[in-house]
């Protein structure tokens, strides 16, 4: 009776570990898209996109959808978003909005922006500021507070806000 209660009691376990791996491994494959790059996926898909913008600065890597987007900032100080197959080939995305070939910032716009954007929200990191073109905005900086959602705020040429988004959490 002894061996039959811990035959019982061994398979019981058995079958919670394994049950819990399959969890780990399925939590793991769930989220393979939108996620940043890193190592050799990372080195790869930057020198795919690299190649095909003739250089620049990476800003952002990421999986995305199947495939790899890398924001660039390209020599002529063009953003360009450039998606990377899993075999490493480089396209680049036609533009969707009005930001897309803005010149980049300056260290002291982008500094001023954020300033202007953290006063009038009063904490938090900024996480990006990018040039806009959108409802008299000249910038729009990212605020990322303390419980993990972000504020948008919108900075005129003369760095005045003219407005804030409220706090969302980014679903990516």
């Amino acid at each position: 009776m002894r061996k039959k209660a811990m035959l019982i009691t061994g398979v019981a376990a058995a079958a919670v570990v394994l049950g819990g791996a399959t969890v780990a491994v399925a939590a793991n494959t769930l989220g393979a898209d939108d996620r940043p790059l890193s190592g050799t996926e990372l080195q790869q898909a930057s020198e795919a996109a690299l190649g095909k913008t003739g250089g620049g600065t990476v800003l952002k890597a990421e999986a995305d959808d199947g495939a790899y987007e890398v924001d660039v900032l390209a020599p002529g100080g063009a953003k360009v978003e450039v998606e990377v197959d899993r075999s490493f080939q480089a396209t680049v995305d036609a533009p969707d909005d009005d930001d897309f070939n803005q010149a980049a910032l300056s260290g002291a716009d982008r500094d001023r922006a954020a300033s202007a954007a953290l006063a009038r929200v009063g904490q938090g990191t900024v996480s990006e500021v990018e040039r806009e073109n959108d409802g008299g905005a000249a910038y729009e900086v990212e605020v990322r507070l303390a419980d993990g959602s972000q504020v948008e705020v919108q900075v005129g040429a003369d760095f005045q806000v003219l407005g804030q988004d409220g706090p969302e959490f980014d679903d990516d």
